[in-house]
C-alpha cells in the first residue's frame, strides 16, 4: 500500500432513482451494496467528441450504459468472459479521506465473477495515464478497492485486431436467433483442428449462410475457440478450450516520482544510447544520442533525461518535466511508441527546417526554367566529378574534358567553369555549396518561399486574425455582408493594437481577402444553416463507425418531405414526414413510414419492425426488385420445379419489398420519438443496443442524410406538389398541385426504393479488397451475407406485440383500465384481482399490457402461464368501425365535457365522429388526428389472437365454416349438398330448440361452436 486507507463510505442508487444512505464498506461485503441502477448517467452537450450509448449485454440480458467507445470495448470483453456473471456501469460512489481531504470517486464498471472476488474497473485512454492528476486519482482508488479485498483494474486501448474480432463476433451473441438443432449438428461434427472455412462447409445439407452464422455464434459462446489476436479468416484453426484474449487491463500504477533516485545506487547514469530519428520532409535521417541531458517532447511536454537504468526487462529513464516533476519511463516506449520525439541539439536536417522539399520547389517551375536548372546541375557535376551525369559509368563521348579532369586542382576547375559560363568565381562557389546541400532544388533562382498566408498575399496576419474572429461571431447569427465585417475589423484593430499599428487594406483588397477567408470559414455565400454545419466540422481527421456485416448498425431518422400530400378528409394539402430505417453496411432501406405532420414513437417502432417483417412487394414490381420472403416455416422446402398444377403457383413466394435482418445497434438522434421509453423498451426486449448521435451533428448519420437528398433529387422533384428544400426553392403555389394521398405517396417511395435505389451503384459502397468494383445496396447486402452469414429473423407471428407500447396496470374484476378506458377479455380470467409478480419502479404490482397509441379499441395481454397473447376489447369499441387514437379520444372527451354535464366515453366518441363526419371547424390538431385514422396501413400489423390451435386447421375450419362459405367448395368436390344446410330452403319464423333453452354459464358446451 502506498497510503493508509481509513473509513470508506459507499452509496448506491436504487432502480426508482432514490439514493441509499451511505454505509461503511467493510472487507468481503460484495453483496451488501450490489447496485441496482447507475449512480450517475451521462449528459449530452453540443460539441462533445465522445460517443455515449447503451449496450445490450448477453450476460445481463439487459442494457448497460457506457460513456465512450473505449468503455464499450471493456463491455465487449466482459460480455465475452464466461466467468463474469454480472456487469454494472457507474456502480457506486465511494468516499474516503486521503491526505487530509475527502475524496469522491465513481468507478466505471463493477464486474462480479464466478469463483473470484469482484473486479472494479476504471477506463482511461493510454495517453492520459502519465498525467499526475490521473495517476493520483486512480492510485488512491486502487488502494481503497484493494484494501477491501477486491481487485482493481485500469483499462486502456486493447489490441486493434483483437477488439475488431470481438466486435465482429458480438453480433452473434443473442442465443434465441439461432436454431438449436443447427447448433447441435455443428457441435456434433468433429471440428477439432479444422479451419474456419471447413467449419462453414461442414453441413452440406444446410444453407451455408446459416451455418456460417451459427459457427460464429459458437465462437462467441466459446464452444469453438480460435486465435483472436489476428484478423479472422477462413484459415483460422479451431480447437476446444477457453478462449485467450489479451485486453489491456493493468493493476500496476506506480505513483509519480517526486524525489530523484540515489545517483550512487550503482546504476550507470552515464550510459548513452543512439536513436535514429527521421528528419521528415524527404530529408536524410540523422543520428541523435539519447542519454543524460537529452531533451524530447513527450505527450506535448518537454522533458529532460536525468538518469538511465538498466534492468532485465529493458532500459528505463528518469525524466523531469518543466514543472520539476519526475517520473520513470521505459526507453522502448519513449523511442518506439510514437508518443515521444527527440529534440536534436546538433545541427542537421530536420522537419522544422525552413523552406520546402525539393519536389515541391521543382514542381513550381515551368519546362524552360526546369531545363535551365538541370543544365546548371550538369555543369556542376562536371566541375566536381568530371562527368555531366556525375558518374564515370555513364560518361558521355569525350568525357572527361581536359579542363575538368579529376586530377586537376579544385580551384583550377572552378576558374575554368566560371570562364566557360561567364560568371564570377564566387557565384560558382555559392552554386556548389547549394548543390551539395539540396542538389537541383538549391540551384533555383528566386526560390519560392513557404506559403505563410495562403492566397492572401502580403496581408498582415493581425488583420487576418481579426477578420476570422469577426466572421466566427456570426456562426449562430444571420448571414452578414462583407461590408459589415470590414467595418467591424478597423475599430477592433485600433482598440487592440493602437492607432496606425496595423495598416488597413483598400476596400477592394479587403473584399478579395474575405473571399479567400470564405474558403476557411464560410460566412457570406452559403445559407446560415450550412455555415453552422461547416463550422461544426472537426479540425482533425474524421473518424467513423465501420460496419462489418449487415445489421450491425441500423440508422433511423425522420425528415419532412419536400412534397405536399393530399388530406383525404378535407381534400387539402398537408405536410408529411418520412421515417426511414437504413442498414449502414449495405445502405439498404429496411423500413419506411410516411406520417402526417409529425412522427410519434409508434411510427419509429413500426419502421424498426419492418426490418423483421418487410412489407409485401407490389404485384406489378419487376422481378429484380422483389426480395425473397423469409417467412417460410423451418423444415418446409418446396421444389417448384417438381410441382405441377395449381400448387406450383402456391409454392411461389410472393416476395417482400426489402431485406429482412436483425439489427444489432440502432443509431438515432435525440428527437423525442427516438429517446422515448417506448423505443428503449422495444430495444431492450429485442436485444438491440442504442448508439445516439451527437447533438446537432448530422455527419454521425451521414448515409441516411445522403439518402434523403438522393430521394429528393431522384424522385420527389418529379412529383406534383414538390415544394423544394427551402423557401427560396419553392414554386409559386405548389400546394395547389398536391395530388397523391399519404398512402399513395408512401407506396410510390417504397417502389422507387425497391426498383431504383437498391439496384443503383453507390459510391459509398466499397470492398477494400476490390476498391474499383461498383456495388449497389442489393449487391452489398449479398456480399455481406456471403462474408458474415445470415442471422435468421425470428419467425414468431406474435413478434409484433413486442413492438407495441407497454403499460403496467392492475387487473380488476372488471378488467384493465388504461387512460380511463376499460378493457376486458377471457384472457384475464385467471389473474383478476391477483397481484403481479413483476417488481421494479414501473410495475408496482401491475401486469404488462401492450397498447397501440393509434388504435385504442384493443390492448393485448400475454398470459403468464400459457404464454399466449389475448386481445382485450374496449367496452365502447363495438361503436367504432375504424381505429381511434389516444389523442383523438382526449379531444372527444374535452368536446363532450364542454357540451354535457355528465359526459362519458360513449358520448365523447359520438361527438368526435359527428364533428369529423361534418368536416366543419377542424383545427390543425384535429386534422392531424383524422389523417392518422384514414391510413389504410397500421404502423404495426398485429396478428389475431385467441384462435384455438385445432380450429385453425384447414380441414377443421371447413367443417366449422358457415354454410355460405362451405357449400361452393362441397359442390366443386362433387359432394351432395343438403338444401337446408346450404340455406336454399327458406327458414320459418319458429323458434329453434337452442333458442328456447336457457344458456347455463357453467355449461361445458355453451361456447363450443362460438367461433363457427
Amino acid at each position: 500500500m502506498d497510503r493508509e486507507v481509513g473509513t470508506v463510505l459507499v452509496q448506491v442508487r436504487r432502480t426508482d432513482g432514490v439514493l441509499d444512505e451511505e454505509r461503511s464498506w467493510l472487507a468481503g461485503q460484495a453483496e451488501a451494496f450490489q447496485p441496482a441502477a447507475p449512480w450517475r448517467t451521462f449528459r449530452w452537450f453540443y460539441g462533445q467528441k465522445h460517443y455515449s450509448g447503451t449496450y445490450w449485454s448477453s450476460t445481463m440480458s439487459d442494457h448497460v450504459i457506457y460513456e465512450s467507445r473505449l468503455e464499450l470495448t471493456r463491455l465487449l470483453y466482459a460480455d465475452f468472459d464466461h466467468r463474469v456473471r454480472a456487469v454494472y456501469a457507474q456502480p457506486f460512489l465511494m468516499k474516503t479521506e486521503i491526505d487530509g481531504r475527502m475524496r469522491r470517486h465513481v468507478p466505471d464498471f463493477l464486474l462480479l465473477r464466478e469463483g473470484d472476488v469482484p473486479l472494479v474497473v476504471d477506463v482511461k485512454p493510454r495517453k492520459l495515464l502519465p498525467r499526475p492528476k490521473v495517476r493520483f486519482s486512480l492510485g488512491w482508488a486502487r488502494d481503497v478497492v484493494e484494501s477491501r479485498g477486491w481487485e482493481f483494474d485500469v483499462w486502456t486501448e486493447p489490441p486493434a485486431d483483437e477488439v475488431a474480432n470481438l466486435r465482429f463476433l458480438a453480433g452473434y451473441r443473442r442465443d434465441w436467433l439461432f436454431s438449436s438443432s443447427l447448433l447441435r449438428a455443428i457441435r456434433a461434427a468433429d471440428l477439432e483442428g479444422k479451419t474456419l472455412g471447413e467449419a462453414f462447409r461442414s453441413l452440406p445439407g444446410r444453407p451455408v449462410e446459416l451455418v456460417r452464422a451459427a459457427v460464429l455464434h459458437l465462437l462467441w459462446r466459446q464452444h469453438l475457440v480460435t486465435d483472436l489476436a489476428t484478423p479472422l479468416s477462413a484459415r483460422h484453426v479451431l480447437h476446444s478450450g477457453p478462449a485467450q484474449v489479451e485486453g489491456t487491463g493493468t493493476r500496476s500504477l506506480p505513483p509519480v516520482l517526486e524525489q530523484r533516485s540515489d545517483p550512487e545506487s550503482g546504476r550507470d547514469a552515464g550510459r548513452r544510447l543512439v536513436a535514429r530519428v527521421s528528419g521528415g520532409g524527404g530529408m536524410r535521417g540523422a543520428a541523435v544520442r539519447v542519454g543524460v541531458g537529452t531533451r524530447f517532447h513527450y505527450d506535448g511536454e518537454v522533458v529532460v533525461v536525468e538518469e538511465m537504468f538498466g534492468a532485465a526487462t529493458g532500459n528505463e529513464v528518469l525524466v523531469r518535466d518543466g514543472r520539476d516533476r519526475r517520473f520513470r519511463l521505459s526507453l522502448r516506449e519513449v523511442l518506439a511508441s510514437g508518443r515521444a520525439r527527440v529534440i536534436a541539439d546538433d545541427p542537421g536536417p530536420s522537419a522544422d527546417d525552413p523552406g520546402e522539399a525539393a519536389s515541391v520547389v521543382l514542381a513550381q517551375l515551368d519546362d524552360d526554367e526546369l531545363k535551365v536548372v538541370r543544365e546548371r546541375a550538369a555543369h556542376l557535376n562536371e566541375l566536381l566529378y568530371g562527368y555531366r551525369s556525375g558518374s564515370s559509368e555513364i560518361a558521355a563521348p569525350g568525357e572527361p574534358r581536359p579542363d575538368y579532369a579529376p586530377g586537376l586542382p579544385k580551384m583550377a576547375r572552378y576558374q575554368a567553369k566560371a570562364a566557360e559560363l561567364g560568371v564570377s568565381l564566387s557565384t560558382i562557389q555559392r552554386w556548389v555549396r547549394a548543390f551539395h546541400t539540396e542538389r537541383e532544388a538549391g540551384l533555383v533562382r528566386d526560390r519560392p518561399a513557404a506559403p505563410e498566408s495562403g492566397g492572401l498575399g502580403r496581408a498582415d496576419p493581425r488583420w487576418v486574425e481579426m477578420a476570422l474572429e469577426v466572421m466566427a461571431e456570426y456562426e449562430e447569427e444571420s448571414t452578414p455582408g462583407k461590408a459589415q465585417v470590414i467595418r467591424s475589423i478597423g475599430p477592433r484593430l485600433i482598440a487592440r493594437y493602437g492607432e496606425g499599428e496595423v495598416k488597413l487594406p483598400k476596400r477592394s483588397t479587403a473584399y478579395s481577402w474575405l473571399t479567400e477567408l470564405e474558403n476557411r470559414l464560410p460566412t457570406f455565400r452559403l445559407s446560415a444553416k450550412r455555415n453552422r454545419d461547416i463550422a461544426a466540422r472537426p479540425g482533425r481527421a474524421y473518424g467513423k463507425l465501420r460496419p462489418t456485416r449487415p445489421g450491425e448498425y441500423m440508422l433511423l431518422d425522420t425528415t419532412r418531405l419536400d412534397v405536399f400530400a393530399l388530406d383525404p378528409l378535407t381534400m387539402r394539402w398537408v405536410q408529411a414526414e418520412l421515417t426511414v430505417a437504413m442498414d449502414w453496411y449495405s445502405r439498404c432501406i429496411t423500413g419506411l413510414r410516411l406520417t402526417p405532420v409529425s412522427t410519434k414513437s409508434v411510427d419509429v417502432s413500426g419502421t424498426l419492425f419492418q426490418a423483421y417483417r418487410p412489407r409485401p412487394a407490389g404485384r406489378d414490381w419487376p422481378a429484380h426488385a422483389v426480395w425473397p420472403d423469409h417467412g417460410v416455416p423451418r423444415g418446409i422446402v418446396l421444389d417448384r420445379d417438381a410441382i405441377e398444377g395449381p400448387m406450383a403457383d402456391a409454392a411461389a413466394p410472393e416476395g417482400v419489398a426489402g431485406p429482412a435482418m436483425v439489427p444489432e445497434t440502432i443509431v438515432v438522434d435525440h428527437g423525442k420519438p427516438y429517446v422515448s421509453e417506448h423505443i428503449t423498451s422495444v430495444c431492450q426486449r429485442m436485444g438491440i443496443s442504442i448508439q445516439p448521435a451527437r447533438l446537432r451533428t448530422g455527419r454521425d448519420k451521414g448515409p441516411i442524410e445522403r439518402f434523403f437528398r438522393t430521394l429528393r433529387d431522384g424522385l420527389l422533384q418529379s412529383l406534383p406538389g414538390y415544394k423544394g428544400p427551402d423557401l427560396y426553392a419553392r414554386g409559386l403555389n405548389p400546394e395547389s398541385e398536391a395530388f397523391f394521398f399519404l398512402d399513395e405517396l408512401e407506396a410510390i417511395i417504397r417502389e422507387w426504393v425497391a426498383v431504383v435505389y437498391h439496384h443503383r451503384p453507390h459510391r459509398g459502397l466499397v470492398d477494400p479488397r476490390m476498391p474499383g468494383l461498383d456495388l449497389s445496396p442489393a449487391a452489398m447486402f449479398d456480399h455481406g451475407i456471403a462474408r458474415a452469414g445470415y442471422i435468421e429473423v425470428p419467425r414468431d407471428a406474435e413478434l409484433a406485440f413486442e413492438f407495441l407500447k407497454t403499460e403496467w396496470k392492475p387487473v380488476h374484476h372488471y378488467g384493465i383500465e388504461i387512460r380511463g378506458c376499460r378493457y376486458n377479455g377471457d384472457g384475464l380470467n385467471d389473474v383478476r384481482n391477483v397481484t403481479s409478480p413483476y417488481t421494479g419502479p414501473k410495475a408496482k404490482g401491475g401486469w404488462p399490457v401492450q397498447a397501440d397509441p393509434d388504435d385504442i379499441r384493443y390492448v393485448y395481454f400475454r398470459h403468464p402461464s400459457t404464454h399466449r397473447w389475448h386481445t382485450l376489447e374496449w367496452e365502447h369499441a363495438p361503436a367504432l368501425k375504424f381505429p381511434v387514437s389516444e389523442e383523438a379520444l382526449e379531444l372527444g372527451r374535452k368536446m363532450a365535457a364542454a357540451k354535457y354535464s355528465y359526459p362519458d366515453d360513449e358520448i365523447a366518441v359520438a361527438e368526435l365522429l359527428e364533428r369529423w363526419n361534418l368536416g366543419l371547424g377542424l383545427t390543425r390538431t384535429e386534422r392531424r388526428m383524422a389523417l392518422r385514422l384514414v391510413r389504410e396501413q397500421r404502423a404495426i400489423e398485429v396478428p389475431d389472437t385467441d384462435d384455438d390451435d385445432v380450429t385453425t386447421l384447414p380441414s377443421v375450419a371447413r367443417v366449422l365454416a358457415p354454410p355460405d362459405s362451405r357449400s361452393p367448395e362441397a359442390e366443386d368436390m362433387g359432394q351432395e349438398v343438403d338444401p337446408e344446410e346450404s340455406g336454399d330452403v327458406l327458414a320459418g319464423d319458429d323458434d329453434e330448440e337452442d333458442e328456447l333453452e336457457p344458456q347455463d354459464a357453467d355449461d361445458f358446451y355453451a361456447d363450443a361452436l362460438e367461433d363457427a
